[in-house]
């Protein structure tokens, strides 16, 4: 090639790259109007979720699990009770040192459920609930609690212990069968038991069990803390491990209401 023909074809590519630059810019731009989009709905998104968690914090965030909704309970659920594998309720009370007849009826026992003694529920379903202030404390006293459910266990057969402390967030839950220890938890402030395989019920609530020596991090902003939610699923367990105490309560509770109106209707 001649220089003349060196000297044309310089400004031609010359002229070529300057046409491009308006074509990389436009790119650019384009670019930019997709990040800043894509910027824009998560920033929105983010904000749904928490308008969500604010708003559903009364609804169980396991609804499509557990197919129910928390509800206002018309009565004081205690911090504590026993789920005893057994109707024979005259062996349990028992076993427990209580005398044979009869306990208070179960409105009454419910109210009172914080003094220091124990209550027997009738049985519903073949499982039997206790409440009261004598049921042991594994947030106070977990070898306490450990020595009473193996002997008691050892006894009866199956006993479920839940603990559900709504003010402190303390929590915690344990089955034992003929006196051995399957699974426990409990937690208040620091993991106080942890014992057994962690059970596919416990996994499906999405319970956080923490081990031993395992510090609790704050939660985030706005964030439900696991001690809390795990606080919040405790019935949820004791619905799939044994009996729901809302739900046998609220059985028993009708039985009475029954009771009481069948000779209101008689004299009338």
């Amino acid at each position: 090639m001649d220089r003349r023909g060196a000297l044309a074809t310089g400004p031609i590519l010359h002229l070529t790259l300057g046409q491009m630059d308006p074509v990389v810019i436009g790119l650019l731009g384009s670019l930019g109007a997709v990040v800043g989009l894509l910027v824009f709905f998560v920033f929105i998104y983010r904000r749904h979720l928490r308008a969500m968690r604010r708003a559903g914090r009364g609804l169980d965030p396991l609804s499509p699990l557990t197919s129910a909704r928390r509800k206002a309970v018309p009565f004081q659920m205690p911090p504590r009770w026993l789920a005893v594998k057994s109707s024979n309720t005259v062996a349990i009370r028992e076993l427990l040192g209580l005398p044979d007849e009869a306990g208070p009826a179960w409105s009454d026992a419910l109210a009172r459920s914080r003094e220091r003694r124990f209550f027997v529920a009738p049985p519903v379903d073949g499982w039997t609930l206790v409440i009261g202030a004598s049921v042991p404390d594994p947030s106070q006293d977990v070898d306490e609690a450990f020595r009473f459910l193996t002997g008691f266990s050892a006894a009866i057969g199956e006993v479920q212990l839940f603990l559900c402390d709504r003010v402190l967030s303390f929590h915690g839950w344990a089955r034992l069968k003929v006196g051995s220890v399957v699974r426990a938890y409990a937690w208040a402030g620091t993991t106080q038991w942890n014992q057994g395989t962690m059970t596919i019920e416990e996994r499906l609530l999405g319970l956080h069990c923490r081990p031993y020596g395992e510090e609790a991090e704050p939660p985030a902003y706005g964030e439900i803390s696991p001690d809390q939610q795990n606080t919040d699923r405790v019935v949820l367990l004791a619905r799939r491990w044994s009996a729901d105490p809302v739900a046998v309560s609220e059985i028993l509770l009708q039985q009475e209401a029954e009771a009481a109106d069948g000779p209101a209707r008689d004299n009338v």
